[in-house]
């Protein structure tokens, strides 16, 4: 846990406990305490509740107030770096030239997407046994960084496939060059980030995250109004990504310290990752549906959901805002319950405030920002309206779901979700030519979705599930 003035003790610990080295006991494996293992197996049962320590007051408070702090953090770094980043996009669409947009918007785009594509969810994995205090951060860090480099390296090479062949013709080789370099350090990234916020330092990964915006919109604008290129653009970028990347590893160095055997890190990573596919899919085959249909319907769907994927953004940023904190609670299955009680009647309230909201004023939405031209948007958006109460309540779900190691449940639910949004969508696009039927699509993903991820925490929700993940060695 983060102390008032940013500094976390060198050694992660519980935060009713001092520090301890984690053995193969904390994991609910089978041991000698005096001699603990290099390298551990992860867990993916409970060790029961006969050898299990309830956790105090004290640490229930310690873990809602990390995952408050978590959520905070998350999303006024997001929601800053996403408004400071306008101002970026606003100047170059009107300063610079067509083929710089269209070069740097597709090379970043791209990247950002594969990266997303290609992660195999180590981070999410390392930072939940970091948070709740099953193995130290350094340790963390040292297992899962050949795996991420597996990822990033299938993440670069995607980033050049995609290019060379798919590409807007005329790219500049160190263009291209400098965006494969950024999504090898942007995924190192990725994983530091997210152990910073096991470790409690939440608002220092924040505030990383919030200063590595302003200095790319800065850097940004001395590019555009200098006259340079997309390659000078990518320069700023891959700059920016890799000052964060050093100040991360000066925080969180790799440490010779007990670490989880990779095929057990694996062997829970790949179906989170499986689960953040699905979850793509779902929230983009809108556009795949309606790219189906005319080009009038396939634009006003566009404009439709930009709704969409500001609301998934926020969501997103609301989800794993709250990792660290459940993942600390994760050991307590009452005070987890407790807690996802409480933000999902904070997420209900929201949700419905946003349907509300959206669906009334739908037409102001649509007219103001975008013009009156595109009032065939309207139905979309308030369709997504009402899909906002699901959409955000999956995401809550999610790091309860992941704290309690049920990863293989996020992934049938996500498969699930496409399997029934997607053919929704498309039937409804042929009887019903606009562009809500893709939207509709996605709702009925959504409902889904939230309806197998309620399924799976109802124990949890009614009291019964007392399943306790780690057993505190007595020091």
């Amino acid at each position: 846990m983060a102390d008032p003035d940013g500094s976390t003790p060198a050694t992660p610990h519980r935060p009713d406990q001092r520090p301890h080295r984690p053995t193969a006991v904390d994991l609910g494996q089978a041991g000698v305490p005096d001699a603990p293992p290099s390298e551990i197996e992860l867990s993916t049962e409970p060790a029961g509740a006969d050898g299990a320590a309830a956790a105090t007051g004290e640490s229930e408070a310690a873990g809602s107030r990390l995952a408050k702090l978590g959520l905070i953090a998350a999303l006024v770094s997001r929601v800053f770096g996403r408004l400071v980043g306008i101002i970026l996009v606003i100047f170059l669409a009107r300063e610079a030239s067509d083929e710089t947009v269209a070069v740097y918007g597709y090379l970043l785009g791209t990247a950002t997407l594969v990266l997303v594509l290609t992660d195999l969810g180590v981070a999410a994995i390392a930072g939940r046994e970091v948070a709740a205090g099953r193995l130290p951060a350094g340790g963390a860090l040292r297992s899962a960084l050949p795996l991420q480099a597996f990822s990033v390296a299938a993440a670069a090479l995607a980033t050049v496939l995609l290019t060379v062949f798919f590409g807007p013709k005329g790219v500049p080789v160190s263009a291209l060059l400098l965006t494969v370099a950024f999504v090898v350090v942007s995924g190192f990234n990725g994983l530091w980030a997210e152990l910073l916020r096991a470790t409690g330092r939440v608002m220092l990964e924040g505030a990383l995250q919030m200063g590595g915006a302003v200095a790319l919109v800065i850097g940004g604008l001395i590019v555009v109004y200098s006259g340079g290129s997309a390659t000078a653009l990518m320069v700023v970028v891959f700059a920016k990504e890799l000052v964060v990347l050093v100040i991360c590893i000066v925080l969180l160095p790799p440490r010779d310290e007990p670490s989880l055997a990779w095929k057990s890190l694996l062997g829970q990573s790949i179906w989170v990752a499986v689960a953040g596919t699905a979850m793509v899919v779902l929230w983009r085959q809108g556009t795949i549906v309606a790219g189906t249909g005319s080009t009038a319907v396939l634009a006003a769907y566009v404009v439709a959901s930009r709704y969409l994927d500001a609301g998934v953004t926020v969501a997103h940023t609301v989800g794993f805002g709250l990792v660290p904190g459940m993942s600390a609670l994760s050991n307590d299955p009452a005070a987890l319950r407790r807690a996802a009680i409480r933000y999902l009647k904070l997420g209900t309230i929201a949700g419905l405030a946003v349907a509300v909201i959206g669906f009334v004023g739908a037409p102001w939405l649509v007219e103001v920002p975008f013009g009156a031209r595109w009032e065939g948007a309207i139905p979309a958006v308030r369709y997504l309206a009402i899909s906002a109460l699901p959409i955000l309540l999956s995401f809550v779900l999610w790091p309860v779901l992941l704290a309690q190691h049920r990863v293989k449940l996020l992934a049938g639910a996500g498969i699930a979700a496409v399997l029934v949004g997607l053919p929704t969508g498309l039937v409804l696009f042929k009887l019903w030519h606009d562009p809500a039927a893709p939207v509709v699509g996605t709702g009925v993903g959504a409902v889904v979705l939230l309806a197998v991820l309620l399924w799976g925490v109802k124990d949890l929700l009614r009291g019964n599930d007392t399943r306790q993940l780690s057993r505190q060695r007595p020091e």
